[in-house]
Formats: structure tokens, sequence, C-alpha cells
């Protein structure tokens, strides 16, 4: 709106009115007026330059998709977080402008033109061809992988081996309690059976059952008997009681718990190193009771006692020690079982996870060999987990890092859908080491059904496969990329395996009695199919896609050299612009692109106010008609070919009503067209803001493009007050209004949309 200025008089101020006054107020508001007449006036200009500022971002916003999926970081993924690439950024920039500067103060403008006009094709190539390939290129669809086999088998699945097979359980009731008895299979990778073996359970029963994995055998156990089974065949290398066995009559009512000894809930069975001495080997049972101790009984290799009740030979075991463990119970599933070295036991199971060392010794057993509950000694601990409260663990494994070839992981799913990897450290002091390079802990459904290692294609070393609430994800190299995704949910006590292109699917079941088979393992398999059912990432290359974008590229630089009107040129500016932003924006996360435009705009400002030498740059690009500007004309009938001014402020013109000295001779007035006039913008005006919008959408993986949007309204309002100073008729720094506003947009809706998460990167130097 159009204020006219106030009538005042000097009878209305009163004796302290002051002319001066009057007439700086009436100067202000004359200011005022011409101000808003100018931005009426320039306001097709603005509005222009507004649609190219929005235009140039949406278009990179359309191309990111692709540059990620392409992996297109400049500095590679890691790079992304590091402030050093920004440094380097910021010396590019410098180097750029001042070699701009050198070339023209030393005339070599040609030089700069096709110097500048070859970079730009490259930058145009950034957005022609990925957007060609969008445009042209159809979506590879993935076959779906299915289970198209199906059968059961009358077993109950119990646990997984170090070795991927697997060890069964069948309880089989027969006429007596004395005639029951349990069998133990072991089978392969595809569920073939490697051996089977029948044991009898009195004075036990057949539906109690443990297996511990050792390093020369399985040791399994029914709370009354222990059994050690050769791995490879499943021949019986021991057997001992978990009961008074000395003076056991045979029934069942006799078979009273021993004094040290009240359960066996697991049994590991170990074998040290030889003794030097004599030659002979020493050995131990590590036993887990209900009471969440640990026990260590001796065995001896020439001591037995002959069974009264059979002609097998029961070994013979003694107390030696006990230790308490950390209270992760052993009621609910037990996930693993196994000795890990020759001194450690890893055990895992709905409460948590631990490694325990396998020591020979506690200073608290008494000379009974019975150590009072409140005395036990706690075991030494070489690594524990705890789930957070109200969640559980569903499943745990050891895997091969995908970053450290010989090293281990423990890999770790939770109810809740959180996976946990930790290096396994052989000299550990109590803690292993969390895999930071393992970035994958929410991004799975719960719960996390089974984590394991597999070579699907056999000739790239192992995946990392995950099977959450979703479905079978297998996670490929050390990029961990999900190139297989299997949309088929398991159960929690369901395992799946690979072999080969073979993919199997168990579902354990409940306990199985031969009574009644109607609780089994129910197995899915099917074959995956290399050609079709990989996930689709990256670059689709397509040939006609690839010429297509690379020519009209070269169409549009043609036009650009032949003439260079501002239409074209704002038609390669828009596209490289965006090429740039896209480029650019996915090669840094929010956080850096945020120092980078600090750091950009503050060198902007002086470089406009204090050495002038932007100005300069902005000169010789408007005479050379490159796209490193886009233009806005005021009024129709403007051509940029006829543009010849400066965009510096005119200052010290002469007086043109002095008249000539008499020794002139008198001129002949010639009557000039006004010439129309244009608004400009670097393009780096649009780039920086840009950037930013793109980081968001890209990194941010909730709610990204809202704060990308948020950042992109908050650029358009520091564009508006920026267009207020233009308005004055002066060159103005466009980045500290520009990527204030951005910034400020970015903290707003980071805030508004995520919350603190928006802001957290982890950057490094």
């Amino acid at each position: 709106m159009i204020r006219k200025p106030p009538s005042f008089s000097l009878a209305d101020m009163g004796e302290a009115a002051s002319t001066d006054h009057i007439k700086r107020v009436e100067s202000e508001l004359a200011k005022e007026d011409t101000l808003l007449a100018n931005m009426i006036q320039q306001a097709p200009g603005m509005i222009g330059m507004a649609f190219m500022f929005i235009i140039t971002i949406m278009i990179g916003i359309w191309l990111q998709p692709w540059f990620d999926a392409a992996g297109l970081q400049a500095f590679g993924e890691s790079g992304s977080t590091e402030v050093r690439w920004i440094a380097l950024e910021l010396v590019a920039i410098f180097a750029f402008t001042f070699m701009i500067l050198w070339l023209a103060k030393n005339h070599l403008q040609h030089v700069i033109k096709y110097g500048i006009l070859f970079v730009l094709f490259l930058a145009l190539c950034y957005t022609t061809v990925p957007g060609a390939h969008i445009l042209l290129v159809p979506e590879v669809e993935t076959e779906k992988f299915v289970f198209t086999e199906s059968e059961s088998i009358d077993e109950e699945l119990f646990s997984v081996t170090s070795d991927g097979s697997m060890i069964t359980h069948k309880a089989v009731y027969r006429d007596s309690i004395e005639n029951h008895s349990f069998i133990v299979s072991k089978r392969a990778v595809d569920t073939s059976l490697e051996w089977s073996m029948e044991f009898d359970s009195y004075p036990g029963t057949p539906d109690q059952f443990g297996v511990s994995e050792g390093i020369f055998g399985y040791t399994i156990n029914n709370n009354k008997w222990i059994w050690t089974l050769d791995k490879d065949t499943g021949e019986i290398l021991s057997k001992y009681a978990c009961f008074e066995y000395d003076g056991w009559n045979g029934t069942a009512v006799d078979s009273t718990p021993m004094m040290s000894l009240d359960s066996c809930v697991s049994v590991l069975e170990v074998i040290e190193n030889p003794d030097a001495e004599t030659n002979q080997s020493k050995g131990a049972l590590y036993v887990l009771t209900s009471g969440n101790t640990i026990v260590r009984q001796e065995i001896f290799a020439d001591a037995y006692i002959p069974s009264n009740v059979s002609d097998e030979e029961i070994g013979f075991h003694r107390h030696a020690a006990e230790w308490v463990y950390p209270p992760i119970m052993q009621q609910g599933n037990t996930h693993m079982n196994l000795q890990y070295d020759e001194d450690s036991l890893l055990l895992a199971t709905d409460k948590g996870a631990v490694m325990i060392k396998l020591e020979e010794n506690s200073a608290s057993t008494g000379s009974d060999g019975v150590t009072p509950d409140f005395l036990h000694d706690e075991s030494t601990v070489e690594w524990f987990y705890s789930p957070d409260d109200g969640d559980s663990l569903t499943t745990l494994n050891i895997v091969t890092n995908p970053w450290a070839k010989g090293e281990q992981l423990i890999m770790a799913g939770t109810e809740r859908g959180e996976v946990i990897a930790w290096v396994i450290d052989d000299d550990s002091d109590g803690n292993f080491s969390k895999e930071k390079r393992f970035k994958g802990g929410d991004s799975f459904e719960g719960p996390i059904a089974y984590i394991s290692n597999f070579d699907l294609d056999e000739s790239d070393g192992d995946e990392i496969w995950i099977a959450d609430g979703d479905g079978i994800h297998g996670l490929f190299y050390d990029s961990l990329i999900e190139y297989v995704t299997i949309d088929v949910e398991l159960e929690n006590d369901s395992i799946f395996t690979v072999d080969g292109f073979n993919i199997t699917s168990i579902k354990k079941g409940d306990l199985l009695y031969v009574a009644d088979t109607s609780e089994n393992m129910a197995i899915g398999a099917g074959e995956f199919d290399p050609d079709t059912m990989y996930n689709v990432y990256g670059i689709q290359w397509d040939n006609t896609a690839f010429l297509v974008g690379i020519g009209l590229a070269i169409l549009l630089m043609t036009a650009l050299i032949i003439r260079p009107e501002w239409y074209i040129v704002n038609t390669v500016g828009v596209l490289v612009g965006a090429g740039v932003i896209v480029m650019l924006g996915v090669t840094f996360v929010p956080t850096l692109i945020v120092i980078f435009m600090v750091l950009a705009a503050i060198y902007d400002a002086w470089a406009v106010y204090r050495s002038k030498h932007m100005l300069d740059l902005a000169d010789t690009m408007i005479g050379l008609n490159l796209p490193i500007l886009l233009v806005a004309p005021q009024e129709s009938g403007y051509s940029m070919l006829d543009e010849k001014d400066t965009i510096r402020p005119v200052e010290n013109q002469q007086n043109t009503n002095v008249a000539p000295t008499p020794s002139e001779s008198p001129k002949k007035v010639v009557k000039r067209k006004k010439p129309k006039e244009a608004m400009f913008m670097g393009l780096g005006d649009v780039i920086f803001p840009g950037m930013l919008v793109i980081s968001c959408v890209n990194y941010i993986s909730d709610s990204g493009l809202a704060v990308g949007i948020s950042a992109l309204i908050g650029g358009l309002i520091g564009y508006l007050v920026l267009m207020t100073y233009v308005a004055s008729g002066r060159p103005q720094a466009g980045l500290p209004l520009l990527n204030g506003g951005a910034i400020l947009g970015y903290i707003i809706g980071g805030l508004i949309f995520v919350g603190s998460a928006a802001f957290s990167f982890g950057i490094s130097f």
C-alpha cells in the first residue's frame, strides 16, 4: 500500500519542532513508498525467480532416489559425516573463484567460457542421464520367492549346531515308565538324516531334555542321565548319573538328587589338556542348575561304577566347585549352549546371554563339597547382555564379521525387533565391543525369529540372514545390502536354512510324542532363482536412456553456444542446478550441509561487501552469457544478448546538465531507447538451500520429506526478505538470507516432525 506523507506545520509541532526533523521524516516515508513501488514494479522478476528456485529443488527431489540407489555419494557412505570433505569443498570454491578472476584480468575470457561450458556439460548430464533413465526405463520387478514343497518330520527341532546342522528330539512312551525312552537325531542343513540314537530315560522322563555342544561332542541329559555323543556318528562316548547312583535300587522313588547337585538342567562335558607328567587327560562336567549356578564336577578317565541294572559303564564324578552366574535363568527357551573355546561357555536364554569362563576352583567351596547359597563365588563373566525391561531375547548366533576377515560377531535379536552385534574379543576384559559399523539395529520388525550365516551363491562368502516380523532378509557384502527378501513371517520357534540356492523353513513344533504325531517339524522348501529373485538396486543401466540423456545435454549446450538467450540460459541453469543439488545433497548429512552453508554465507557476504570480487565475477558471467546465473526478465521483450550493463552500483556519475565549454564543439544528441531490465541470481543461491532439502530427504528416514519442505519454505522466506534489499537497487549477497532461512526452516521442521534425531548423525573429523 502506497502511503502519502502527512502534512506538518510549525504551529502543530510547537517551538521544539525542527524543520530538519520534518524533512527527515518525509524522506523516510518517501523511501518506504519508493521501496514498495519498486517491489511492485519488480514483482514479475521476483515471482519468476522464486519459481525457478522451487522448480530447481523439486527436480532435485525427483532425482534423489536414483542417486541414492546408485550410491553416488562423492566421498562414499562414510564420508557423508566427515567434516574434512566440507573443508575440501570450500577450498574448491575459493580456487574456482580466483581462477576465473585471474583469467578475466588477463583477458582470457575464451578460456573461461569454454572451460566452464565443459564443466556445465558434465553437470548437466547429472540431470539429463538419470532423468532419462527414470522416464524411459521401466522398474524391474523382482520375482517373489515361494516355498513350493512341504513335508513334516515326526521329531522336535531342539537346537542348531555351530556347523548349521540340527539336533532333534522325540519322546517315546510305552506301556510302563521303565520302558520309556527318547530318540536324538542329527540332521544336515538340508534336513537329511545323519544319525539317530535311542536312549532309555528311566528313572527320568523322556520329555525332559537338554543339549550342550562341546568342542569334541554333544552332551545331552534328561535331568537323571548325562551322555556325551560323538558329533559325526552319534556314538556314546561317556555316560554319567545325575543322582545318587551308588546304592540305587532301580526304582524312580529311590533316585534322589546328589547332596552337592540338586538338579541337572543342562550339562557340558569338557576334556582338558593332558597332564604332562602322567600323560592322562583331565575332564569335568559343568552343570547348570535350577538355582542359577554352574557346578564343576570332576571326572576321572579310569574310574567308573558298574551299573547294577545294565551292562553299561557309568562314569564317576565328584563335586569340585560352584559359582553363581548372571540371572538369565534356565526356564523358557534356550537359544544357545555352546563351548565357545577351551575356557568359555556361551549361554543364551529368553532373559539374556552370557559368556562364562570355565574355571577350576572356587574359593568358597567348603570341605564337605557343599557351598551355602549365600557363599557362592561369582563366575568370571567375559561378556553379558540383558534386554531392556519388557523385552526378551528371541535369538542369538555367532556369525562371521563382514568387515573383518577371520573375525566373528555375536548377533542377538529381541521380541521388539532390536538387532545388536558385538565383536568377539578373544582377549576380552569382560566387555565385547559393539560393532559400530552395523547400523541396522532398529531397521527390523519384531520379533526377530532367527539370525544366521549362509552363502547363497557359494562364491562371495557368507551373508548375514535375519528373519523378523516382516520376513527373511539376506544382507550381502560389507554394505549389508538386502539383495534377498522372502515375504514369509517365521514364528519365534522357527529357523531357516540355506543350502546353495535351496532355502528351507522349519517350524519347530511343540514337544513331540510317538503316541501323538500331530505336533512335529513343519518343513517348507523352495528354490531361489538367481536370475529373477535378487532385489534390484543401484543404476539400472540402459543404453537407449543413456543416449537420450547425453543427446539432450549436447542439444542444450549447442543452443547455449549458438544463441545464449535468457530462456536457454535458464533452462540449462535449472537443470545444472538440480544435478549439482542432488549430487551434493546425497553426499553429506544435513548437519554437515548446515556447516557448509554457514561458512559459504560468511564468504559470500565478505566477497560482496568487502572485497567486492563477487561483483566482478558476476559481471564476467553476465558478459559471457553463461548459465551460472538465473535470469528473470522484468518485462516482455527483454533480450540477454543486449545485456552489457554491470551490476555494480553507479557511483560518481558526472552531471549531464553541465553546459559545454566554448572550446567544445556542440555534439549531436542521439536519443537511445531505454534497455529492458532483468533480475539476476547466482546459481549458488539456489544450490545451497537445495542441498539441505535433498540431504533431509535422503538421510532422515522418518518424515525426511516434511523436514526438507520446511527447509525449502524457510529458503523462500529468506528470498522474500532478500528481495526487499534488491528492490533498493543495490547488489546484495544472497547466501546469508537464503541459507539462514533454509537452516531455520530445517531446525523448526526437524523439531516438529522428527525431534532431536533430525540433528544427530555422528559427525566426525
